[in-house]
């Protein structure tokens, strides 16, 4: 029995687990079946998979939100996610709203994949760091062979089926000075939806930050300089950087967040392992972590569990350094993996991203913060502040062809999506 009040969250689903068919050196998620040390099933089974339906559309929320994430989900192959779809029509009721996105490396994706992505209105997140040199320096194959190619073909396919995708690009130490590079290189692409995803990994044996992380200082150049390129070069009205539209979205008083790392507390979703482990975040997939199983605990008592609660409010335990910081209004401390000490793993530091996130802010908040005040006064729905498509976000955010919140009857992609 539910008797507290259950807000809206999603769910990030790992139907292989950390299964992939790339061995990317930054990979954080590679290895997590073994470090669960449980004997659990190749591909998430069909029961976990009903269950999981059944139990979380029956919640009826505004939009109930399926991420297909990995190791690599399209391993689990698409007579899965026909499965998959079949599920959500017989648990779901007439006219509720189901939206599915897709994270993949794209090297499956072929035709028959793309017209049922397309046919099916799967989001599709694609991994892209750049260009070929920059992609196949950490994106190889488990023979050491590099990706680019495949992931470009596969791009292809998506765009001749219609599908609606973006661009997932991790920035290391590679490519933390080549912000500037990177990006006219993904826009003269034609990509317009762009999500950049800060490296940060800690060797596991010494707790010491991983040599392909994006230094502090780096991420900070980083944003700074793709924000002149798309502040500058006037891509604001066509060109979507997720963590650009977080902010004014945030500055703008959006009731609802595209970065979870901005928010006040970690409680967007859930994750759920292939054999219905569920999990309060892709980041803490460890048993001393773990919620529960949904096979015998409600999702939503899981959501609403002392042991969410707990993790959630980790968000909150600030640092000594940061109440004292004019950014803590947008940054909130960053993301609490982030905030790891090394030896007993607690959230006693700073965010590793500390130094370049102040940058950044101290470059391009007043800029940031006047897209904002445009938005308020015009009087844009904030949850509609700026194109908040990116594989992850947030119930209630509209898709491109999908009627405009604000109520003028035009498609979102033709009003408020692109101011």
């Amino acid at each position: 029995m539910i008797n507290k009040p259950l807000k809206p969250f999603s769910l990030l689903i790992k139907p292989v687990g950390s299964r992939c068919n790339l061995s990317c050196n930054y990979c954080f998620y590679l290895g997590t079946d073994e470090a669960l040390g449980k004997k659990r099933p190749a591909v998430m089974p069909q029961a976990v998979l009903e269950q999981m339906c059944g139990d979380y559309l029956g919640y009826g929320f505004p939009t109930s939100v399926f991420t297909w994430q990995g190791g690599e989900p399209t391993l689990a192959g698409l007579g899965f996610y026909r499965k998959v779809v079949e599920a959500q029509m017989s648990n779901g009721h007439d006219g509720q709203a189901v939206a599915n996105a897709l994270q993949t490396n794209g090297i499956q994706i072929d035709t028959e994949w793309a017209d049922f992505l397309a046919r099916y209105r799967f989001l599709v997140g694609v991994s892209l760091d750049g260009p070929a040199e920059v992609h196949d320096h950490y994106r190889l194959n488990r023979k050491g062979l590099p990706s680019f190619d495949k992931v470009i073909k596969a791009i292809g396919h998506l765009r001749d089926a219609g599908v609606e995708f973006n661009i997932l690009c991790m920035i290391t130490d590679l490519s933390q000075d080549l912000g500037k590079k990177i990006y006219r290189f993904l826009v003269s692409k034609g990509f317009t939806h762009l999500q950049f995803i800060p490296c940060v990994e800690y060797d596991p044996a010494t707790g010491k930050p991983a040599p392909q992380n994006v230094t502090p200082a780096g991420y900070g150049r980083f944003l700074c300089d793709i924000f002149d390129e798309w502040y500058y070069n006037n891509d604001i009205n066509h060109i979507s950087v997720r963590t650009f539209d977080a902010v004014v979205g945030k500055l703008a008083g959006a009731r609802e967040l595209s970065l979870c790392n901005f928010g006040e507390r970690c409680d967007h979703y859930l994750v759920v392992e292939k054999d219905g482990g569920v999990f309060p975040c892709d980041f803490f997939v460890e048993e001393k972590y773990e919620l529960g199983n949904l096979m015998d605990t409600p999702l939503a008592e899981l959501f609403l569990s002392d042991r969410e609660r707990s993790f959630s409010e980790l968000k909150g335990s600030y640092p000594d350094l940061c109440p004292g910081c004019h950014h803590l209004d947008i940054c909130l401390g960053g993301c609490p993996k982030d905030r790891l000490t090394t030896g007993g793993g607690k959230f006693g530091r700073p965010t590793y991203l500390c130094t370049g996130l102040k940058a950044f802010f101290d470059h391009a908040r007043d800029k940031l913060q006047a897209l904002a005040d445009s938005v308020r006064q015009r009087r844009i729905p904030a949850a509609s502040a700026s194109a908040l498509v990116a594989v992850g976000s947030n119930a209630g955010v509209p898709s491109r062809n999908d009627p405009c919140p604000c109520g003028s009857g035009k498609k979102y992609k033709h009003c408020c999506m692109n101011r």
